[in-house]
């Protein structure tokens, strides 16, 4: 399978996000199977790590005013939540 990626904006300081645990935040997917649906935003539930290998996929995080990080962060997708149910 291959590696999807990811984007997401932290509006706080990065050292204050917490690693490896369970959160929910709004990610853009930049490599869907479709490419008609780069760039859709979804609420998930997931874990985030500094580290570029710990999880599956990888992270883009820019910051407020959409300054993107050199590093890429790896993410886990847990599950998708629906905000509006």
């Amino acid at each position: 399978m291959a590696q999807k990626e990811y984007d997401t904006f932290i509006l706080t300081d990065l050292s204050k996000v917490p690693e490896d645990q369970e959160m929910e935040l709004i990610v853009r997917e930049l490599t869907p199977d479709d490419r008609r649906y780069k760039y859709r935003s979804a609420y998930a539930l997931a874990k985030v790590s500094k580290s570029e290998s710990k999880y599956p996929d990888r992270l883009w995080v820019r910051l407020g005013r959409g300054q993107l990080q050199e590093k890429p962060w790896s993410i886990k997708i847990i599950k998708e939540v629906n905000k509006f149910a």
